[in-house]
């Protein structure tokens, strides 16, 4: 069955989010005292859920290991607080991602949203850098299934009105190529986001996209 739709992940698949994250967690630890993380710190946090991203941002600070709980909190509300000041702060997306929603959408390709980002910070993204090339954005609420969960994907289905089977799914983490998988539809792993194609080919992606336009040509087969 052809693909249809084409639905993606956000961070570190469309937007280059990285910079952003790695601003405001440095500026939480110099705040609370702490030593900077480098680059390559932060992209391994970006993976963690929410629930471990703080513990382990603290020990890769040299935080003291028996000061870890008693300052995530802290240094979550902190961060949290200033990133929501200016979210879209040294974000930008992806070289050819515009041109690529572009061409799906004169092809007649859905394309979606699909994010463990929380929901009215996709929509917000969403809108500031892909207005009108959308048509559904789908992020975490507290209501909401997570991804891998197979059925993160059903308010995709409801919204788009297709089947799995016609959905190929871009992302570029284990999270995103098992979210594929669960739920029936066919992944493509993105080369240029937070985890390198070595971590994500155990999961057997469908197609590996060394650019945003390799899907043009997927779509047209």
């Amino acid at each position: 069955m052809p693909y249809r739709a084409c639905v993606w992940d956000m961070d570190g698949t469309l937007l280059n989010t990285l910079p952003t994250i790695l601003y405001y967690c440095n500026q939480s630890l110099a705040h609370f005292g702490l030593h900077s993380i480098a680059m390559e710190d932060c992209r391994d946090l970006c993976r963690l859920p929410i629930s471990h991203f703080y513990h382990r941002l603290l020990r890769l600070s040299g935080c003291p290991e028996q000061d870890v709980e008693r300052l995530q909190p802290a240094i979550r509300d902190y961060d949290c607080a200033s990133y929501l000041k200016d979210f879209s702060h040294l974000t930008e997306p992806y070289e050819g991602i515009r041109e690529t929603l572009e061409a799906l959408r004169d092809m007649g390709i859905k394309n979606a949203v699909l994010t463990n980002k929380p929901d009215a910070l996709a929509h917000s993204l969403t809108r500031q850098f892909f207005g009108g090339l959308m048509e559904a954005c789908i992020g975490q609420t507290p209501q909401t299934i997570s991804k891998p969960d197979p059925r993160s994907m059903d308010r995709v289905l409801d919204t788009l009105h297709v089947q799995c089977s016609e959905i190929l799914y871009v992302g570029d983490t284990d999270i995103d190529m098992q979210t594929a998988h669960n739920s029936g539809a066919a992944a493509a792993a993105a080369c240029w986001g937070y985890q390198s194609i070595e971590q994500l080919m155990p999961y057997s992606p469908e197609h590996v996209i060394h650019a945003p336009g390799d899907l043009i040509e997927i779509f047209r087969r």
